[in-house]
């Protein structure tokens, strides 16, 4: 039975709470960023062989998502659906994060593959614990087609915090320039408590979140209690999801942004490093960046999307992210923008990514809004809240495509013979421009062609309305 709920617009203290668990996820993702660094440039295996341990793993990732998202939708407790997984995602996180970048020395890459595999397998699960029932969550507190937006906007912003909070730590104190370790990025030594600095983060946001949110707990949507598991009743539940119009598009425009997420977060420091030659001080000014863009990509999304529609401002949003996150790479390859070493850089490369940042942020906040609008156009036509099972049936296929091309980055570099702990120069410079050469039209038109699949979405306001009438909200 579903409790009431007395306001349709959230108290915006709960919209802080619920964000707050955000900044997890802008940490954990900053540090992960780095795990094909590292293990390639830093510990010395063979990017081919870190590129299909991370392949592996993504692939596993999509499959028990699917599972976790269900279960956590079937739950029924007095601690709701969601909590008692993000606690005890909480309470064992830890363990995970610590053995993932504190390896063992001296190892084999044959070796090192199953480490980098089993570890990672360990982490993601544990994070899929946390990740898919906090994110569940906001349909469930913000019901109304406006205010989800916002609500969703608090969580990109504070996810912003956490990135930012992990940029400062990665290279303005763990990873920062030093005189025995001038590009700090390569400092072995630093990875380590660098791990157990971005866990304190991680784990006090979260339990913000969770204990934040407790009293919402009486008001949230509970599922008919069952005397025995009913196979059927799940399948119908299950296949419900799948054959939702607009549920299918946006899994559609997933599969294509994943393949080129998979291959742009391979590259991101390999470009800073080689092809910008930036140093620490340079990486971390840049990262910082990215607390003022989600702020203003988080204030845009809501009045775009309530001017225009979510779709239209969604569209416009990531056609403009995605000329400014790759002009500049163009223009480097092309001899026009040649400024490394020079100040002038950073300006260039700080502006460009601050219009790029602001417009992708604004995108996905309205992207995960019309996501969770998929919630109740499902429940009117089966019966079911799906919440979790929507967002990781979305997600699933993102993450297949993922694994795969989380092989590309490994493979090209390795096509182009760059070498595994390479330093800033004239040949890894020219390594490296070959390796953007492939990346570019690549990443380029998958990332166009996923925006372009989201025209087919047909999911309007006046259709929310009518089906928050239908289920009664």
């Amino acid at each position: 039975m579903e409790a009431g709920v007395s306001h349709r617009v959230l108290p915006k203290r709960i919209k802080a709470f619920y964000g707050a668990g955000a900044i997890a996820n802008g940490a954990y993702g900053t540090l992960g960023g780095l795990a094909m660094f590292f293990y390639n440039q830093v510990v010395g295996v063979p990017a081919a062989t870190v590129a299909a341990a991370i392949s592996i793993v993504v692939l596993a990732d999509a499959f028990w998502d699917v599972m976790i998202g269900h279960t956590s939708d079937q739950v029924r407790s007095k601690l709701g659906r969601r909590h008692p997984f993000i606690l005890a995602a909480l309470l064992v996180l830890p363990v995970a994060i610590y053995l993932r970048w504190h390896p063992p020395v001296g190892w084999a890459p044959e070796q090192m593959f199953y480490y980098i595999v089993g570890t990672g397998l360990l982490l993601n699960l544990i994070w899929s614990f946390y990740e898919i029932p906090a994110s569940a969550l906001a349909a469930e507190l913000a019901p109304d087609y406006d205010d989800r937006t916002v609500l969703l906007s608090w969580r990109w912003v504070l996810s912003a915090v956490g990135t930012a909070t992990a940029n400062t730590l990665i290279y303005g104190v763990y990873l920062r320039s030093t005189a025995e370790h001038p590009v700090g990025q390569l400092n072995a030594d630093g990875y380590g408590p660098l791990s157990l600095a971005v866990t304190g983060v991680v784990v006090t946001a979260g339990l913000v979140m969770a204990l934040g949110t407790w009293r919402r707990i009486a008001t949230l949507y509970q599922p008919e209690a069952r005397t025995a598991f009913d196979l059927g009743s799940q399948f119908r539940n299950f296949t419900g999801v799948l054959k939702n119009r607009n549920f299918l598009v946006a899994m559609a425009s997933g599969i294509v942004s994943g393949l080129s997420s998979g291959i742009a977060g391979g590259f991101d420091l390999y470009f800073k490093t080689f092809l910008w030659e930036l140093k620490p001080q340079d990486l971390l000014f840049l990262g910082l960046l990215g607390l003022p863009f989600q702020f203003f990509g988080a204030a845009v999304a809501p009045f775009l999307a309530k001017r225009w529609t979510k779709r239209r401002a969604m569209m416009t949003l990531f056609f403009v992210s995605i000329v400014f996150a790759q002009g500049p790479i163009l223009l480097k390859l092309l001899g026009i923008l040649d400024l490394n070493g020079s100040p002038m850089l950073l300006w260039v490369l700080g502006s460009t990514m601050l219009v790029s940042g602001v417009a992708s942020i604004g995108g996905y906040v309205i992207m995960s809004s019309m996501v969770i609008d998929i919630v109740e156009d499902v429940q009117v036509k089966t019966g079911h809240r799906s919440e979790a099972l929507i967002a990781t049936a979305d997600t699933f296929p993102q993450k297949l495509v993922a694994s795969a091309s989380a092989l590309i980055p490994g493979l090209i570099l390795t096509y182009v013979a760059f070498p595994k702990q390479a330093k800033p120069g004239p040949e890894a410079m020219a390594l490296i421009t070959q390796a953007g050469w492939i990346y570019l039209p690549i990443v380029t038109l998958f990332s166009a062609g996923s925006v372009a699949i989201l025209a087919l979405y047909r999911l309007e306001k006046s259709d929310h309305e009518r089906n928050l009438a239908a289920i009664g909200r």
